[in-house]
Order: structure tokens, then C-alpha cells, then sequence
């Protein structure tokens, strides 16, 4: 016995509709959040074509069905994009409306062709769920791969079922019928694929919200975390530095007073640690602090230069700064003599290859492994876990005792700032 295809719809049509109460409701407690914006839209033109079979004949529902459609599935799949921060949005907002304004006159045309019609349609819905899914999965860390692996095999269910109808269209199986293939075969595909997209995807969606609010909310917890790094003794020796060349080198004291200030409001700017910044201007600020540092610790402390092709690399902000303040206070000043310390890169290829080394006292390897448990070295252990979600990899830390430590990691250009 056939299942009755307008009512498979209308039960979609209910499902879509609890989808969109929730997209609005993550839309409206996240604004600035990008994504959320366009998944409402997305459920809102699914809906569309939903109702379009009860107050609507003829010709035009196969336009508004299958228009609205595709077009929920770009939405879908811009949305997901800007979530995951894919490329220039303003460039790619000319290719989707160029892609929904063909898919209008796709849809307009072959009105009353449905083999054409859903040749093109239906291949379309495919290509944007592949699209998606790839965006979702692309680039994540091992918590977040979970969730977002369940938003793409939500989107991946669709896959089956435009994939069977467009089949069903290249053979010629479906000539003469507007809304779609009446077989029981496609409304068993229907049942089974269509009805979970529509459930999964808000849910999966949601979480992945959720998840990324999660995450900034533990990052901004550690922007000030690292804003109250900055020790007492630091500002009180750094002070009496100013106020001691006050009286034998004024050029020098306003050169300490610019540095320190520059230091400081890259420390205490919270609003910055989320963002990427220029390599060159990271090292800016590890120029600042060196220079402190210098004047503090005198001949003690030797600084080496090697930084160079660094233009149009990205990293978040500070990065390379913690890592240069834990190898003076924990390696070189450890020891009576002081030491030396580099900061050096290369580049190779596509990506570029950042080393921070000192010659101080070195570390175990215990004490190595305990940075990568995070039972000690928080500061470390957030900069790696920070490059693992923008890059792929983290820091990678070689020491020996009363030889010296080498901190490095690579940077690409291709990552999302």
C-alpha cells in the first residue's frame, strides 16, 4: 500500500517548524554569533515549500516546492560557512545570490519538465549537503569533531534521498509528475532520511552553538587569567627601572615608558585574545617585553633576532610572548649567569615555522609531560591547546637539563582568522 505523500510532507512540514522555534530562539540569544541567521531563514523557506502543496495548484507548486527547497539547503549550507569561518563572506554573498537567483529561473523554467528539472535541482541539493558537510567537519579538535560529526551525518541523510530521485529522473521514471515520484520506494526513502534530517540538524546545530559559546566563555576566563600573570614584581621593578634612568638617561626612560606601555595594552586588552593577529605584529609585542626585560636583568639576558618572511601570516594573539616569558623566568634566570634566548623563524612552503630557544636549565621530561596534562605550565598548555583549534598542531617542546629548551610550532596562511 502507498503512503500518502502529502501527509509524509505535512509531518516534515511540523518537524521543520519546532526547528525553526529553535532557530530563532539560538538566533536571538547569540547575534553576533554568524550562522544562526541564515539557519532561520533556511527553515523558513523549507516551510515555504512545504505549504505550497495545500494553497497552491498546478505549475506553481513544482516552482515554490522545489525553489524553496534548494534554497533552504543554501541557506543551510552559507550559514554553516560563516559558523565554521570560511573565506571572505562579502565575495562569497555575490556567488549565493547569483546561485539562488539561477535556482529561481531553474525552477521557473522547468516547471512542467520534471526529468530537467530535477537533474538540475536535485543534484544542486546534493552538491550543498557535500559542501556542508566537508565545512563542518574541516578543522576540528577531538571534543568538537563529535559534534560536528553529528550536524554532517544529519546533513549526509538527505544525500541518499535526492540521489535516489535524481536516479529515478536520468532513467526517465518520473515523466509527467510535478511534485515528485509516487513510488512506494522513494516514500520509504522519504520516511527514513528525510524526517531524522529535519530533526537532526537544528539539534546538531544547536550543540555545535553551544559548544563554540562554550569555548569562548573558557577563553575569555583565560585572557584574564593571563592578564593576572603579570606579577606585582614585574610592575614595581619595571617602575623603579623608569624612575632610576629619570636621572642618568632620559632618551632611554622614554623609550622604557613607550615599551611598557605597549606591553601592557596588548596584556589587559581581553577583547583581543579571541582574535588573530599578524605574526609581525606579535613579535611587536614580544619586542616590548624583551626590552623591559633587558633593562631589568642587564647583561644577564642576551636576546637573538633570526625573524624574517613572517608577511601574511596569522596566529593568535598572544602567543609567542608567553611562551619567550616562561623560558626567561623558568630557564634563564634560573641559573647565575643568565643566559641566552632566540626567537627565530622559518619558512617552508605554505606554512611558517616559529622557535623559541634558550640555554637555561632546561626541563624533564616529566616535567614536559606534566605541560601536556595540564598539571603544571597553564600558560603552555593554553597557547598549545590554541594552536591545536587554529592550526592542527601545537607546540612541540624539546629540553635537557643544564643544556637548554627549544619551544616550536608551525603556523599556516590558509587557517581562519
Amino acid at each position: 500500500m502507498a503512503l500518502d505523500l502529502v501527509t509524509l510532507l505535512l509531518v516534515v512540514g511540523i518537524i521543520n517548524f519546532m526547528g525553526l522555534i529553535l532557530m530563532i530562539v539560538l538566533w536571538r540569544i547569540n547575534p553576533m554569533v554568524k550562522g544562526p541567521a541564515f539557519w532561520t531563514w533556511s527553515s523558513v523557506s523549507w516551510i515555504v515549500s512545504f505549504i505550497s502543496i495545500y494553497f497552491f495548484d498546478g505549475s506553481l507548486i513544482t516552482f515554490l516546492n522545489n525553489c524553496c527547497t534548494l534554497i533552504g539547503a543554501i541557506l543551510l549550507m552559507e550559514g554553516i560557512l560563516r559558523f565554521r569561518d570560511f573565506g571572505n563572506d562579502r565575495k562569497r554573498q555575490k556567488l549565493i545570490i547569483a546561485f539562488i537567483l539561477l535556482s529561481v529561473i531553474m525552477s521557473f523554467i522547468n516547471q512542467t519538465n520534471p526529468t530537467a528539472r530535477y537533474l538540475y535541482h536535485d543534484f544542486m541539493v546534493v552538491l550543498v549537503a557535500v559542501i556542508s558537510i566537508v565545512a563542518m567537519l574541516y578543522k576540528t579538535n577531538k571534543v568538537q569533531f563529535w559534534v560536528h560529526l553529528y550536524v554532517a551525518v544529519s546533513a549526509a541523510l538527505i544525500i541518499p534521498v535526492f540521489s535516489y530521485r535524481w536516479y529515478l529522473a536520468f532513467s526517465g521514471q518520473i515523466e509527467g509528475q510535478l511534485i515528485g515520484p509516487t513510488q512506494h520506494s522513494f516514500q520509504i526513502f522519504l520516511v527514513l532520511f528525510i524526517i531524522p534530517f529535519f530533526i537532526g540538524w537544528p539539534l546538531g546545530l544547536g550543540l555545535a552553538l553551544s559548544y563554540q559559546m562554550r569555548q569562548e566563555l573558557k577563553s575569555a576566563m583565560e585572557a584574564k587569567w593571563l592578564q593576572a600573570q603579570i606579577q606585582p614584581h614585574f610592575i614595581f621593578n619595571t617602575l623603579n627601572s623608569i624612575s632610576a634612568l629619570s636621572i642618568v638617561d632620559i632618551k632611554k626612560m622614554r623609550r622604557l615608558v613607550e615599551e611598557f606601555s605597549e606591553f601592557l595594552r596588548s596584556k589587559f586588552d581581553s577583547n583581543s585574545f579571541n582574535k588573530w593577529t599578524l605574526v609581525e605584529e606579535e613579535i611587536s609585542v614580544v619586542e616590548s617585553y624583551l626590552y623591559i626585560e633587558k633593562i631589568r636583568f642587564g647583561d644577564k639576558l642576551k636576546v637573538h633576532w633570526n625573524v624574517e618572511d613572517v608577511e601574511g601570516f596569522y596566529l593568535p594573539t598572544l602567543t609567542i610572548q608567553p611562551i619567550v616569558e616562561n623560558a626567561i623566568k623558568h630557564g634563564i634566570m634560573q641559573q647565575a649567569s643568565g643566559g641566552t634566548i632566540e626567537i627565530k623563524t622559518i619558512k617552508k612552503y605554505d606554512y611558517l615555522r616559529v622557535i623559541i630557544k634558550d640555554d637555561g636549565v632546561g626541563m624533564s621530561n616529566d616535567i614536559i609531560r606534566s605541560i601536556k596534562r595540564m598539571d603544571t605550565g597553564i600558560g603552555l598548555k593554553n597557547t598549545d591547546r590554541r594552536l591545536i583549534e587554529g592550526f592542527g598542531t601545537g607546540i612541540q617542546i624539546k629540553s635537557r637539563i643544564k643544556v637548554g629548551t627549544v619551544i616550536a610550532f608551525n603556523i599556516t596562511k590558509n587557517s581562519s582568522q
